[in-house]
């Protein structure tokens, strides 16, 4: 469209005192030859509402929704399709990277290049259709823009170039070697077809959606407000991700495909009912499937809190972390993790010096132990509900350490007055305090990989890392060397299997394991610790580890 044409319908906008203004930019200055190779030629499928099972019994929608702001900002940049006709497989990518920051809180940049030429549809610039596209993500995933940037697929790496060349050749699809290590895949594709009600209570209550659209010659100059077509001739069809509604405005918010340099950033706004928007299909997407992470260290990350202990952690079950911590009030709190989300700190009370200790011998049970203001050990656990905190005596100058190998099993460890390490064990009742010997000079640390099975760890008074096991019987103290400047950490992934954890001489975290042969580390895993370790797993291969960092808030790293 030319300048005075723009102008012209500038005039006219304000004449019939529209919704809308329009504005000069890179896709208003096409012709319309170049313009349409852009848009698909063919009306996108309409489907019946009697077919679509969500078309009844939505739940109810907000006034207005905007994803770029609702709980977060879950729309991903503007990016830009310049020449070809790959707006489908921008909507969907988009649509996409939206449930990834809405169901995985993962902010990606994933590859429309991978989507548009290396899927089904092949590779051309010809145009395709949103449920088509979901379920070629369905089925063989996103690779990242990384891995197949959108202009390598183009000659001079220009994905300008379709408007400079007639007949234009095809684009190429590049597969790159690590492409699996990225692939994002999605589980369910939801088409809403044109039932308002569902599209807005799905919009509301998970995530945005794709929608196709009429396109028309005063679309190419939207600049800002409420668009509403008011002249020009149908030039074709085009998607865009749906990333809200305002019921007040009457109108539906849309990110489109053609670079920040048009509309509103990129954006647009479009009045309800026009151009075919409440006619086509809307669809959205849930399940998204992440690439498995390759096995590797991750974090630290902060979990907030004002500790004054190491903190220590257990599982219970596949995804489920509880950790506790003594706070500044000397009661313990509990923080845990449910398989999506961090919960608490809850206060647990209590008046303890040290930290307390935390083991689990059934799904939905927990043992607290910690040494309180007389140095007796005290007890509380949570199964339904939590109990009142028990005194089970002892004479302790140490932090506990508690396992259990199986169910109504408890083993704790904690140093005595005479620096050696004793044991209490509750099999139905309580038994102890058993005397191991030995002079350790840490709290000690406890695993187990099997029934009747007990790894103990320590450091003795040349500052090493020792070792003690039950398995029929109790070992010697074994020296394992490892220079140690605070409590270890001890847990088992699966059958001989041991991972011990403790601060280096730099207050960074050291690590050892034993892989039923031979131990091996330590590995420096860095940070700066203001505590032992606590760790827990809840599979083999997984490790979590919580510290308490300088600013006495907990920090996590883990293993996967």
């Amino acid at each position: 469209m030319e300048r005075s044409e723009i102008a012209d319908l500038a005039k006219k906008l304000r004449d019939i005192k529209a919704t809308w203004t329009p504005r000069e930019n890179p896709i208003s200055l096409l012709d319309k030859d170049k313009f349409k190779r852009m848009l698909n030629p063919e009306p996108p499928p309409i489907t019946q509402l009697s077919h679509v099972a969500e078309a009844s019994g939505a739940p109810g929608f907000a006034p207005s929704v905007d994803w770029r702001n609702h709980n977060g900002n879950h729309v991903t940049a503007i990016r830009n399709q310049f020449s070809c006709g790959s707006c489908v497989s921008f909507c969907t990518v988009a649509v996409l990277e939206s449930m990834a920051s809405i169901e995985k809180n993962q902010l990606l940049d994933l590859s429309e290049a991978d989507q548009h030429f290396c899927s089904s549809h092949g590779a051309s610039c010809g145009g395709w259709n949103d449920n088509d596209a979901f379920n070629q993500i369905k089925s063989r995933g996103v690779c990242s823009e990384a891995s197949f940037p959108y202009a390598n697929a183009f000659p001079n790496n220009d994905p300008g170039y379709y408007w400079y060349h007639d007949p234009p050749p095809n684009p190429v699809c590049h597969i790159a070697a690590n492409r699996n290590d990225s692939v994002v895949k999605l589980t369910n594709v939801h088409n809403m077809a044109h039932n308002q009600a569902a599209i807005k209570s799905y919009l509301t209550n998970t995530g945005p959606v794709s929608c196709s659209i009429a396109v028309y010659d005063d679309f190419q100059s939207y600049g800002s407000g409420v668009y509403h077509h008011v002249s020009g001739s149908l030039e074709g069809y085009h998607c865009i991700e749906v990333i809200g509604y305002n019921e007040a405005g009457q109108y539906w918010i849309c990110k489109n495909s053609w670079g920040t340099s048009w509309g509103m950033s990129g954006f647009i706004n479009i009045a309800y009912g026009e151009i075919g928007i409440d006619d086509y299909d809307k669809i959205g997407v849930t399940g998204v499937i992440l690439p498995a992470a390759p096995h590797g260290w991750y974090g630290y990350e902060s979990l907030g809190g004002l500790l004054t202990s190491t903190p220590n952690a257990v599982s219970w079950s596949e995804n489920r972390i509880d950790v506790v911590a003594r706070g500044t009030d000397s009661s313990v709190y509990h923080k845990w993790w449910d398989g999506s989300h961090w919960n608490g700190w809850e206060s647990l009370g209590g008046q303890i010096q040290g930290a307390p200790a935390i083991c689990s011998w059934a799904q939905g049970r927990l043992d607290i132990c910690a040494v309180g203001l007389d140095h007796h050990l005290y007890h509380k656990w949570f199964q339904s509900g939590w109990s009142n905190w028990e005194d089970l005596g002892g004479l302790l100058s140490s932090d506990p350490a508690c396992v259990s190998w199986g169910p109504n099993r408890i083993d704790i460890f904690a140093a005595g007055m005479d620096c050696a390490m004793y044991h209490l064990w509750w099999d139905g009742i309580w038994h102890g305090w058993e005397n191991l010997g030995g002079i350790i000079t840490t709290a000690p640390a406890v695993s187990s990989w099997a029934s009747g099975r007990l790894d103990c760890f320590a450091r003795g008074t040349n500052n090493h890392l020792f070792h003690k096991w039950f398995s029929g019987g109790w070992s010697n103290w074994e020296d394992l060397g490892d220079n140690m400047y605070g409590n270890p950490g001890a847990v088992s992934w699966g059958p001989n299997r041991i991972d011990v954890f403790f601060p280096s001489q730099n207050n960074s975290m050291n690590h050892k394991w034993w892989n039923g042969n031979a131990w091996s580390g330590g590995e420096n895993l860095g940070g700066a610790l203001l505590s032992g370790v606590g760790v827990s797993s809840w599979k083999a291969g997984r490790l979590d580890c919580f510290v308490e960092g300088t600013n006495s808030a907990m920090y996590h790293k883990w293993y996967q």
